[in-house]
């Protein structure tokens, strides 16, 4: 409390970024970690019941190994038409990852807007020292030392918010580059036969 104190008003908007970043960060890493798609060796059962023309079984499989998923292979086990049935797999592949994509930009926007609001804090607090000094008339090393680093404390917390936020943003969007990528091979797993996985 004393430290917030002590780097001025800009600290209690950086502590709030801290505090919604870290829910953020948490809740988005117990989304990807639960909802993680599944190897292919979990799927080769349910590709096997499919081709067997049992698609509930199939689905019951999945149901299983990625509950998350049961929309998109319910609608490969469906009776339409394919071209009718690869537009509701888009559709419904798209709302899952959408799920998944949520609150990312809030943190990439932490991550530049924690810094920013550091730094303002930090001329602020400049500004208000060499006010001060000047108002004075009387330059006092000491003074001006204790007002540049309270300053600067704004700009030392901007990082410590701004860093977490970022590389969290970056592995969030690692594995959904992961997840898109496998769901698009599972697609084509059943609509075009087995393929061989990519290095």
């Amino acid at each position: 409390m004393h430290i917030l104190e002590q780097g001025g008003f800009m600290m209690w908007p950086i502590l709030a970024l801290s505090i919604l970043s870290l829910a953020v960060i948490a809740e988005r890493f117990l989304a990807f970690t639960t909802r993680r798609f599944p190897s292919p060796e979990k799927l080769a059962p349910a590709f096997a019941l499919y081709r067997k023309n049992d698609p509930e079984s199939a689905l019951r499989h999945i149901e299983d190994v990625a509950p998350f998923y049961v929309p998109l292979y319910a609608a490969f086990f469906n009776d339409r038409p394919l071209p009718q049935k690869e537009k509701v797999i888009l559709q419904t592949g798209e709302a899952l990852l959408f799920t998944l994509q949520r609150r990312l930009e809030f943190l990439a926007t932490v991550a530049t807007a924690a810094p920013l609001m550091g730094l303002l804090g930090t001329v602020i607090g400049m500004i208000s020292t060499f006010s001060n000094l000047s108002a004075s008339g009387n330059v006092d090393i000491t003074l001006l030392a204790s007002g540049i680093w309270q300053a600067l404390l704004t700009t030392a917390a901007g990082l410590a918010v701004a860093i977490p936020a970022l590389l969290a943003h970056r592995w969030f969007c690692n594995q959904y580059d992961k997840t898109a990528y496998r769901m698009q091979h599972a697609a084509n797993q059943f609509l075009n036969g087995p393929q061989e996985e990519e290095a």
